[in-house]
């Protein structure tokens, strides 16, 4: 198994099997979770380790935290309300995903959100895509 970014997503090959599976999906889709994404991969959480390691440089848990707080960026930037990104993004509560962008990005989810509309985004009307 290898991690490769050929493009703007991440990649985890199969050489064997000839496959790949794009590693922000299945982060998303197993909750940030490493049990699971090594439990869906089908190897131990210290192979999955050493291959982050070998391939991204990071441990994953610290690969999915930071994947994490990119999706919450472009996910607010889209108009989702912050309540519905930490839902979405499998947070604990939205007290920890708050703490989580805030110790990220410096700013709060719905400031941040302000600071990128000019305006108070409770009166603004966005489309949002399911």
């Amino acid at each position: 198994m290898r991690i490769v970014r050929p493009e703007q997503n991440w990649r985890v090959l199969f050489p064997l099997q000839g496959d790949s599976l794009c590693l922000q999906r299945l982060a998303l889709r197993c909750g940030y979770r490493v049990s699971e994404i090594s439990a869906e991969l089908e190897c131990t959480r210290r192979y999955l380790h050493v291959v982050f390691m070998r391939d991204i440089g990071l441990p994953p848990k610290e690969w999915m935290r930071r994947e994490r707080m990119v999706v919450a960026r472009r996910m607010l930037t889209g108009g989702r309300t912050p309540d519905e990104v930490g839902k979405v993004l499998g947070f604990a509560s939205q007290n920890n995903f708050r703490r989580e962008f805030r110790e990220t990005y410096g700013v709060r989810p719905s400031q941040f959100q302000m600071d990128r509309w000019g305006e108070n985004v409770e009166h603004r009307t966005f489309h949002i895509e399911h």
